[in-house]
């Protein structure tokens, strides 16, 4: 039995039975099925076709192939590190999409996905170099990027907290691309892990995806004086309208006061 929530709240999309589905974890369901897809494709000599899939800035500027925007990001051929991309889009992702919710970490998982082709293409047109592009692996790093972000305390591997473990990819991710001469492979990570650490700060913050509802006109409101809380009033204050309203209705201070309160917590579980 599957059962649809609000689509752009904080809570699953869908519960199949007892189960929470995230949109990350539709996403990551469309990628497996895309490597099983790609896998038949090549046994059957496809080969023309996952050329035609996979981005080629000649071709997009050549032919106007411009759904290679997309599709590259769906070409995968088997291999055992796309279980890890799958592990960093469900768990990261799913864990994105809890705190920010689904509009903002769709607004992500878009951005990381279009804006490297979007650049190739730029380069290519200014004559600069052609490039082919195929595959998710940057993407998804750039998902794990956006949760070590949001969370950089948060211990993940042997009790390595996030921030750390990303910053080691990144250089390793840096340094396999320099030693393969591989300029392509290395604008592209640093533009998605770029990316992502940019749009989770903005987000955080309250200033990359506007609010419409603010931008209502509201007639006869009254001032209201302001009075400061004690603190675990105004965090009991921003639980109860997290449960009425989800945390797409928090304000910047809000998020503020949220976060830390919960590095606070953070830091009082480590010194017992």
């Amino acid at each position: 039995m599957i059962a649809v929530r609000n689509f752009w709240n904080t809570s699953p999309l869908a519960w199949i039975g007892r189960v929470p589905v995230y949109v990350s974890g539709a996403l990551a369901a469309a990628h497996a099925l895309a490597m099983i897809l790609t896998a038949v494709a090549m046994a059957a000599g496809a080969e023309r076709l996952l050329q035609s899939l996979q981005f080629s800035s000649g071709a997009v500027l050549g032919q106007f192939e411009i759904w290679q925007f997309v599709t590259y990001a769906f070409v995968h051929p088997p291999g055992l590190f796309f279980l890890i991309e799958l592990y960093m889009l469900v768990v990261f992702g799913q864990e994105i999409e809890k705190f920010l919710g689904r509009r903002e970490f769709l607004a992500i998982y878009a951005t990381l996905l279009l804006l490297p082709p979007v650049a190739l293409t730029v380069t290519s047109l200014a004559g600069l170099s052609s490039a082919i592009l195929s595959g998710s692996a940057a993407l998804h790093f750039g998902v794990f990027i956006a949760f070590a972000t949001l969370y950089p305390s948060a211990e993940i591997f042997f009790s390595i907290r996030a921030k750390w473990i990303a910053i080691c990819l990144v250089a390793v991710g840096a340094l396999q691309a320099l030693a393969a001469r591989d300029p392509v492979g290395l604008a592209v990570l640093t533009l998605d892990c770029g990316a992502a650490f940019v749009l989770v700060r903005r987000l955080r913050a309250g200033e990359f995806l506007p609010d419409f509802r603010a931008m209502l006109p509201v007639r006869n409101t009254p001032r209201l004086r302001v009075v400061k809380d004690p603190p675990e009033a105004s965090i009991d204050a921003i639980l109860e309208k997290i449960s009425r309203s989800g945390m797409r209705s928090l304000t910047s201070a809000e998020r503020g006061r949220l976060d830390r309160a919960r590095e606070n917590l953070l830091e009082k579980d480590r010194a017992q």
